[in-house]
């Protein structure tokens, strides 16, 4: 038997780099959005190609700026919601990979697992851009997209709080 080899799995770290695109694509509407952009693009692919939870998190936080940015910049409301899933996507598959292959190993047979979990994440993630982009249209009556940013931030961060409880530097989950 061979050992196991510990690094991210192939089919999470692929859809992890294909969300970070779609959110770059949203941060093109500004020249310093695709800057934060195509960082977190690269940041997001390192994370995921050597099983780095930092880089995937910093990758992650990167592209959010250059979603945040290119929103800012006048880019449109739809565009800044797709973005944003887009981030939270390539920040759930590319932990859900590296996590998977710390455990199972890259040659597990986890493609099903994860089609299913990256399905679920874009599923959850198109339904709260749907009833964000339903109370902005209701509501907002054309209200600026900075509010719509402002918002998006806030479930960002609550989102950040609430997947803290990773792995201590000593291994032992918390």
């Amino acid at each position: 038997m061979s050992e196991i080899t510990r690094r991210p799995t192939t089919v999470g770290s692929a859809v992890a780099v294909v969300a970070a695109v779609v959110a770059l694509a949203a941060s093109a509407s500004s020249t310093s959005g695709l800057v934060f952009g195509f960082a977190g693009v690269g940041v997001v692919t390192v994370g995921v190609t050597r099983g780095r939870r930092r880089a995937v998190d910093i990758g992650a936080l990167a592209l959010f700026l250059g979603v945040v940015t290119g929103g800012l910049a006048g880019g449109s409301v739809e565009a800044t919601l797709l973005g944003t899933v887009g981030t939270v996507l390539a920040w759930d598959c590319g932990q859900s990979a590296v996590d998977l292959g710390e455990q199972l190993g890259r040659e597990a047979d986890t493609w099903r697992l994860e089609a299913v979990h990256a399905g679920s994440s874009l599923l959850v993630g198109l339904a709260s851009a749907t009833i964000g982009y339903a109370a902005y249209v209701v509501a907002g009556g054309g209200q600026p997209v900075a509010a719509v940013v402002l918002l998006l931030t806030a479930a960002i961060l609550v989102t950040i709080g609430l997947g803290t409880d990773r792995v201590r530097r000593d291994g032992a989950r918390r």
